[in-house]
């Protein structure tokens, strides 16, 4: 189902893709039949090539240079890789300029209207701002659909054998069962929005298979399940001080480590039994 749901996805921005570019290359005022490199020819419209290297710049920079080498451990590959995108084609396009007699020297060839650096428009400056801002809200957009997605299938999964898992005995699982909710209280841990398995294990020197069981097997819930009613409780206690009054409930939940609104929404009524707002009026009504 959520693999249907992807590839329709897909090809929904595909299709977006498609018409704004279209849109783009159909407004913009150029002169495609002109002389591309003779500035003469059109004193009032953009060099075509400056139009072509757009979406060019666009697409190599959002989708293979920030998604693989955008990261403290990357970062020289990114700006090696960066330069080559960028610069390079700078770089051509002066070398043709001053080959061909085009510009009288280097910094005529680099400061004219034809630059991708320094033209007017920049397709260099909106071309970078343009793909990290796509690329921070799809990738934010699609960690809340992930988180939201491992939920619901966790929800809906019963607890699965663990054949390969050593067994708790009852002192083995009251000591893990203390540690965990120790680091909870302690570390809070359950304010990270990401807060994986893994790291809920690694924290208190377990397993995640051992930690899955204890939660599965001998608290009758599941992970997910488990590490939101610390965020509800959390998200009473903050709720009820008056020093948060001017926050929305949807700010307080995701200060309170929830990923998102549906997944607040979802955990506080299958956990309370009300919405967040009835509870709310109930809170209110009682003061």
């Amino acid at each position: 189902m959520f693999e249907q749901s992807y590839k329709v996805k897909n090809k929904i921005e595909l299709g977006l893709h498609l018409l704004f570019w279209i849109f783009v290359f159909s407004a913009v005022n150029v002169d495609w039949t002109a002389n591309w490199f003779d500035q003469s020819l059109r004193p009032k419209t953009p060099a075509a090539l400056s139009v072509i290297m757009l979406p060019i710049y666009f697409y190599v920079h959002a989708f293979i240079l920030i998604p693989r080498f955008f990261s403290l451990k990357y970062w020289k590959q990114y700006v090696l890789f960066a330069f080559i995108l960028f610069i390079l084609p700078e770089i051509i396009r002066i070398g043709f300029y001053l080959h061909f007699g085009l510009s009288t020297n280097f910094n005529s060839a680099l400061f004219n209207r034809d630059s991708f650096l320094f033209g007017s428009p920049s397709v260099f400056f909106i071309a970078l701002n343009a793909s990290f801002i796509y690329r921070f809200v799809k990738d934010r957009l699609t960690n809340k659909e992930k988180l939201d997605s491992s939920e619901l299938k966790e929800s809906k999964t019963t607890a699965l054998p663990y054949e390969n898992t050593v067994l708790l005995d009852e002192e083995a699982v009251n000591s893990l069962k203390q540690d965990l909710e120790r680091i909870m209280k302690e570390k809070a841990l359950f304010l990270n929005p990401t807060l994986s398995l893994r790291e809920l294990a690694e924290s208190v020197g377990s397993t995640e298979k051992k930690v899955s069981y204890l939660i599965n097997q001998h608290m009758n819930s599941n992970y997910y399940e488990w590490v939101n009613r610390y965020r509800i409780d959390r998200f009473k206690d903050e709720i009820a001080k008056p020093e948060n009054k001017s926050l929305s409930i949807v700010g307080l939940a995701l200060n309170c480590g929830f990923p998102s609104k549906s997944s607040f929404y979802r955990s506080f009524k299958s956990e309370v039994g009300t919405s967040p707002s009835e509870y709310l009026k109930e809170i209110k009504k009682a003061q």
